[in-house]
């Protein structure tokens, strides 16, 4: 079975607009996620959210996950693809690509 392996590239943080529009002492990058952290879509299908990903940045890139898990390729060709999460604030960026079952247990 094609699972989508979500690697996090970076972590964005943007000081300025934080600072004007987040007034809360100490925010600063996501906390949630580590570049080099490294996930697999779930599911009977391979098309579900994996296990401790963030619910925001999945509906971010859900539909191109989908799309690899699902053996397509994102805008028609795509087969690895870089998306983020929508905070705008302090987005993530992931690189997302489909991977067979087997590679999937060497991660």
């Amino acid at each position: 079975m094609t699972k989508c392996k979500i690697t996090v590239l970076k972590r964005e943080f943007y000081k300025d607009l934080a600072d004007e529009y987040v007034p809360v002492p100490g925010f600063g990058p996501c906390h949630m996620m580590k570049e080099g952290d490294v996930y697999l879509t779930t599911g009977p299908f391979g098309n579900q959210m994996p296990e401790g990903f963030c619910d925001m940045a999945w509906q971010a890139i859900c539909i191109q996950a989908c799309t690899l898990a699902g053996g397509g390729k994102v805008f028609g060709h795509d087969e690895v693809h870089i998306a983020c999460c929508n905070d705008g604030v302090r987005p993530v960026v992931f690189r997302l690509e489909a991977v067979e079952d087997g590679e999937s247990q060497r991660v």
